[in-house]
């Protein structure tokens, strides 16, 4: 999973949404994705808490299906759930200073600058 492995990786809060942003992008249009539920589709993003409730939406899905004959759909559900799970942490990480280079401050969160 290559977005997954790029969020994890990033250095800055807007990476990891320019990364969700494009991957919400890509599943609107590509028929197989675009079976996502409708509230992860939904543009822009607010910040961590809205990166938070889609995650959590993603894993009810996916403890709905679990129980479905549509392995696809819970496959792709899934994935979903990794990449968010991924932004989440990784955006986690930044405003606790733990994704900087000891000695380095924190810059303006995506939504603090004004």
């Amino acid at each position: 999973m290559m977005i997954g492995d790029a969020i994890v990786k990033a250095r800055s809060e807007y990476e990891i949404y320019f990364l969700l942003t494009s991957y919400i992008e890509t599943a609107r249009y590509c028929s197989r994705l675009s079976t996502l539920p409708g509230h992860i589709l939904h543009l822009p993003m607010t910040g961590m808490a809205d990166v938070r409730m889609r995650l959590d939406g993603l894993n009810l899905e996916f403890d709905r299906l679990s129980q479905s004959v549509d392995h696809e759909q819970r496959v792709r559900i899934g994935e979903a759930v990794e990449i968010f799970a991924a932004a989440l942490g990784r955006l986690r990480r930044l405003d606790q200073g733990a994704g900087l280079p000891s000695g380095t401050e924190r810059s303006a969160g995506l939504l603090e600058a004004a």
